[in-house]
């Protein structure tokens, strides 16, 4: 074979060679170009649960969102809130002015010094002790809502003996209607005068002790009770259905005391300068309460609250087969400028049954208190009663101003006496004479020399009373 047919041989072999070359690699690439389209159908797909899943996640913020906003929207009348101080009292409102709440407290810190004379040897106690007291240690909360409802929540840590701290207040009330209030849950029961004025504005450190025989039967303070009042510048009524009190003595598995307050005052002359107040007051106990739910007991300290035993002198013991009991009283008060006098007289009757007769009691006070300084004591329509004194001047040593200062004399009167029905309980005679210093409006020191006797005398003609002197201060803080 010659050369020139071995190259054209040649030629042909490399040609075909190069032609199934092309054709082998046009087969891989149309292999890898369906496996790229098949990955970008599959990269498609997860695309598209991507976004499926990025709108859906879209569309649950934009929910989220939504709901915060109208949560924000509903809440903003209780965050836009404003603190405010009246009297020093921290109060927080809303902007409307509908809802309100503040911290309330008071305290009031007491010391005393006793000089004692039992009458007898059968006298109890035959001494008494020295010291100090918090007399009331209360903290709380007291507001409003809706603009036209009224609540309270306050714990009271002391008391006769300091102790453990107890509910004082908790309550709802009502005030809607001008000159009306509707009230329910445990309260301080606005029944005669001197219970109607604030222990933060009393004349003196204790309230007489006539006056607290009558309220202790189904009044008072740390009461439950329920009822209303209507007033107005000339008059003020209320009435109450109470119970029990608050406290850890009380056991709600026996029979609970049950009873009903009233007083009307009527205001014939209430001016900027003088007001005259007369009043009538009634107290029914319909249940004496007790494991037995017919006995009943009336005491009282001699109107200072150092020492307990002094409880044991005016005492009537434990009465016995008691079906009810009622107080009829009167009260009065005058007030010219800085000049106020102020009393009531209480009938005390208890019903026995057992073929037992009635039994019957009195006791009153009369008191007057004249501000130095020219402030007064004003009256209150919503209380039916005095307010306190607020000092012109407050303290403040480097302008000379000294506050206001009150002097205040009392004479009070109990007789738990009924020796036809077999009670010896003493006769109470006190003479108070009181000085009050008001620092500002939050602060009062007062000062109290209580001369006094209890006559008691035992089946066999024993005098079993004491003759006593007491020196009291009190240190008071309330806002």
């Amino acid at each position: 074979m010659s050369f020139t047919t071995n190259k054209f041989l040649g030629t042909v072999a490399v040609l075909g060679a190069l032609a199934m070359s092309g054709q082998a690699h046009a087969q891989t690439t149309n292999d890898d170009v369906a496996a790229l389209k098949a990955q970008l159908r599959a990269l498609e797909k997860k695309l598209d649960s991507v976004q499926r899943q990025a709108n859906a996640t879209q569309k649950q913020q934009a929910s989220f969102a939504n709901a915060n906003a109208a949560m924000h929207k509903k809440a903003v009348p209780f965050v836009d809130a404003t603190l405010t101080m009246p009297g020093n009292r921290p109060t927080f409102c809303t902007g409307d002015g509908m809802n309100c709440v503040a911290i309330t407290g008071r305290l009031h810190f007491d010391a005393g010094a006793y000089s004692f004379s039992p009458k007898s040897g059968a006298t109890s106690p035959q001494s008494v002790n020295d010291g100090i007291n918090a007399r009331r240690a209360r903290l709380g909360l007291i507001g409003t809502y809706n603009k036209d409802w009224e609540y309270g929540l306050i714990i009271d840590a002391g008391g006769t003996t300091d102790g453990q701290a107890v509910l004082n207040n908790a309550w709802v009330a009502y005030k809607g209607i001008k000159g009306m209030v509707i009230q329910g849950g445990y309260i301080d029961v606005p029944y005669t005068l001197d219970e109607s004025i604030s222990s933060n504005n009393s004349m003196f450190m204790e309230r007489a002790a006539s006056q607290v025989l009558a309220v202790n039967l189904a009044a008072g303070d740390f009461r439950s009770a329920f009822g209303g009042q209507v007033f107005d510048k000339h008059y003020w009524v209320g009435a109450y259905v109470t119970g029990p009190t608050t406290g850890a003595g009380v056991n709600h598995s026996i029979p609970q005391p049950l009873g009903a307050t009233f007083r009307a005052v009527g205001v014939p002359v209430n001016t900027d300068s003088t007001t005259v107040l007369l009043g009538f007051d009634a107290l029914y106990l319909a249940q004496t309460g007790g494991a037995t739910n017919n006995t009943l007991r009336m005491n009282d300290r001699i109107e200072v609250r150092i020492d307990p035993a002094t409880n044991a002198l005016l005492d009537t013991g434990t009465m016995n087969f008691v079906n009810s009991a009622h107080v009829l009283s009167g009260e009065g008060a005058i007030r010219y400028g800085g000049f106020l006098a102020t009393g009531e007289y209480f009938n005390y009757s208890v019903q026995r049954t057992n073929g037992l007769g009635d039994l019957n009691f009195e006791g009153g006070y009369g008191q007057a208190s004249y501000v130095l300084t020219g402030e007064s004591r004003k009256y209150s329509s919503s209380a039916g009663a005095f307010g306190g004194v607020s000092p012109a001047r407050p303290v403040n040593f480097a302008t000379g101003d000294l506050g206001a200062w009150e002097l205040a004399v009392r004479y009070s009167y109990a007789s738990l006496n009924d020796y036809a029905g077999g009670v010896r309980g003493g006769e109470l005679k006190n003479t108070t004479v009181g000085l009050n210093w008001y620092v500002n409006n939050n602060t009062r020191f007062m000062f109290n020399w209580i001369h006094g006797t209890v006559d008691k005398f035992n089946t066999a003609g024993v005098n079993t009373g004491a003759d006593y002197d007491v020196f009291a201060m009190r240190t008071q803080v309330a806002w």
